[in-house]
């Protein structure tokens, strides 16, 4: 459907979408706005025309001085209007594309935040259990540390491949937990720099706007 945006912004910290507008709708108000002003520019033409017929030019009498009166202003009329509605018509021939392009910036900039939201929660969730993990690891490995008094027997020592299995369980808690992390620092990176992205896209619409 012609107009059609999206309206899941949220998943860019956004309210509303930062690049509101129909480009097409734009596109077709310019092309009547210019249709018009070729129209008054053609009445124009006729009216410089009849202005130099001979009959015209000969037409005497108090209803030929009021209308000749009436009729001096028109052409200037006329070239006003044609003007105004070119320009319009101009600027918002100008202003579409730009909008266009604007959107489609913001699209992408949605697309990649989609991602990078799903990624973000994806890693934040494994990040949590990896740091349960650790706790747990730590803990059990903490039971085997070596007791540096000596003040245990042999036969209080714990197993030593018991002691090998949490201390390997705990190694790779603290690897897990690392590459969680650095996942959830790329997740977000990624999400920044969609937001980076859709504020780009925003300026770049109010810009055209300004400027036209």
């Amino acid at each position: 459907m012609v107009g059609h945006r999206p309206s899941d912004w949220h998943v860019l910290d956004l309210d509303k979408d930062p690049t509101p507008g129909d480009p097409q709708r734009v596109r077709t108000l310019a092309k009547t706005l210019h249709d018009f002003a070729d129209d008054v520019s053609e009445a124009l033409r006729l009216v410089k025309g009849m202005a130099g017929e001979t009959t015209l030019a000969e037409w005497a009498g108090k209803s030929a001085t009021v209308f000749k009166e009436e009729f001096s202003g028109v052409p200037k009329n006329l070239k006003k209007l044609e003007k105004s509605y070119g320009m319009c018509g101009d600027a918002l021939a100008d202003f579409w594309p730009k909008l266009e392009r604007a959107q489609a910036l913001a699209d992408r900039a949605l697309v990649k935040a989609r991602e990078a939201r799903q990624d973000l929660t994806s890693a934040q969730s494994k990040l949590s259990s990896a740091d349960s993990w650790v706790t747990r690891a730590s803990k059990e490995a903490d039971k085997y540390k070596d007791d540096p008094t000596g003040s245990k027997s042999d036969g209080d020592k714990p197993d030593e491949a018991k002691v090998r299995a949490a201390t390997r369980d705990a190694q790779h808690a603290k690897t897990a937990q690392t590459n969680a992390q650095s996942a959830v620092d790329s997740a977000q990176s990624a999400l920044d720099a969609a937001k980076k992205m859709a504020e780009d896209a925003r300026k770049m619409r109010e810009d055209a706007a300004r400027d036209a």
